[in-house]
């Protein structure tokens, strides 16, 4: 999708201002480039997981060289826009003057509306997902976690750079137990996982394995484990109507008003020969039918959209594991939530971009799957070196930026799994 598609007189457009300046942001060249730094790496010469400090925008514009068309799986974790979390001072042309962050915070909440904070986390934002398309692969997918701060915003943006045809849906993460206070009486427990597909058609999720505890096999039926099945269907024609009848007992059955046998009347005689159909010897007993757990299409059923079990608190846990002195990064996502989304999406050697790293617990979670299934998938995590505060706990513990947090938490993850890695490393990069 270009500029011009885009604003095509022949389709909806979002408007908001100076939208149309981020297309210079986006066919800019970009200056920078990527230098190593081997210090800061693991196994450089042996390793394909990348870190790159810097402006995610000039990441990006750097991957698409080597990397278009080939991640399968972007997830990020935006800032959310809640008025005081985002402030990003970009590279695309304003007429307003771009100040420190500091000053750029005041000014947004000067503004009553909110419109500066909307248009400024749009303009952020856009170039970015904009450019994330070209690299995914054919069958690849974008996954956004937000909350209802900018989710609406973020819905119409991705229809138009993705395609409305390609938004798979919203996974809804409920992540905490104990509701926030709240003016009104009315707590938000959940935020959103917003999906879009490059392509829908070329998309299958894994699924969630079904629930086979009622398979079992006390009679010894040679075709194995069986569960009662349903006999009857909601649909069906008159002829579906039939008296099935107990070769025992005589007894006459028929479906239950409104409903239809669920098979043909030539499959009676079958399945009763083969002990698909069972009769009782007693009357007034119902047959059964059985359902084989061999002739299953499929072990797996649709995974939901609600996501459960998974707390918000679970991410402070981890870090709280892996720093004995105290987390140097508040509410990182839980590497479980993670690996529900990777897993579902992406097969071994895949890669797994993450442009908004902030501790790395996307790293961490790639590294942990690996380490759970043998597997071998890469990830490239981006992060700017936005700097900590002083007398702030990340800063007494000797992280001075982000960055360096994200770098540190990826090698004590090697160290926790490298037993089992294939990959026991990370590329350090920094732009330049």
């Amino acid at each position: 999708m270009n500029k011009e598609n885009i604003n095509s007189k022949n389709i909806f457009e979002f408007i908001w201002p100076e939208k149309e300046n981020l297309f210079d942001t986006i066919k800019s060249s970009v200056s920078s480039y990527l230098k190593a730094d081997l210090k800061k790496s693991v196994n450089f010469n042996k390793s394909e997981n990348i870190f790159i400090q810097g402006d995610n925008i000039d990441a990006l514009k750097l991957l698409q060289e080597d990397y278009s068309g080939k991640i399968k799986l972007i997830y990020i974790d935006p800032p959310y826009n809640t008025g005081k979390d985002f402030v990003y001072t970009d590279k695309f042309k304003s007429k307003h003057k771009q100040t420190s962050q500091k000053d750029s915070l005041a000014e947004l909440k000067k503004d009553s509306s909110g419109i500066s904070q909307h248009t400024n986390w749009l303009n952020m934002i856009y170039p970015r997902l904009y450019l994330s398309r070209s690299l995914l692969k054919d069958d690849g997918v974008i996954m956004i976690s937000i909350d209802n701060s900018e989710k609406s915003h973020l819905q119409i943006i991705c229809n138009e750079i993705f395609g409305e045809e390609n938004y798979i849906g919203d996974f809804i993460w409920i992540n905490r137990t104990t509701p926030n206070d709240s003016k009104i009486k009315f707590a938000t427990d959940h935020e959103y996982i917003v999906m879009f597909a490059k392509n829908i058609d070329k998309i299958m999720f894994k699924g969630v394995e079904k629930d086979f505890k009622a398979y079992k096999n006390p009679d010894n039926d040679p075709n194995g484990d069986w569960c009662a099945d349903n006999p009857s269907a909601a649909s069906g024609t008159e002829s579906y109507r039939f008296a099935i009848v107990n070769p025992y007992t005589g007894q006459k059955y028929f479906p239950p008003k409104g409903r239809y046998w669920a098979f043909a009347p030539r499959r009676v005689k079958e399945w009763t020969k083969s002990g698909k159909l069972v009769f009782p010897k007693e009357k007034n007993k119902n047959f059964i039918l059985k359902k084989y757990k061999k002739d299953l299409r499929s072990r797996y059923k649709p995974i939901s959209s609600i996501i459960s079990g998974i707390l918000t608190s679970q991410g402070t846990k981890e870090m709280k594991a892996l720093y004995k002195n105290g987390s140097p990064f508040k509410y990182p996502k839980p590497t479980a939530l993670l690996i529900k989304l990777i897993a579902q999406i992406t097969d071994n050697n895949d890669i797994i971009l993450d442009y908004f790293a902030g501790s790395a617990s996307t790293a961490h979670a790639v590294m942990r799957l690996n380490y759970e299934t043998g597997s071998d998938r890469k990830f490239i995590c981006i992060q700017t070196a936005e700097k900590t505060k002083k007398a702030s706990e990340p800063y007494n513990q000797g992280f001075k930026d982000i960055s360096s947090i994200a770098i540190d938490r990826i090698k004590r993850a090697i160290k926790l799994y490298e037993d089992k890695l294939i990959d026991q490393g990370v590329r350090f990069y920094k732009i330049e």
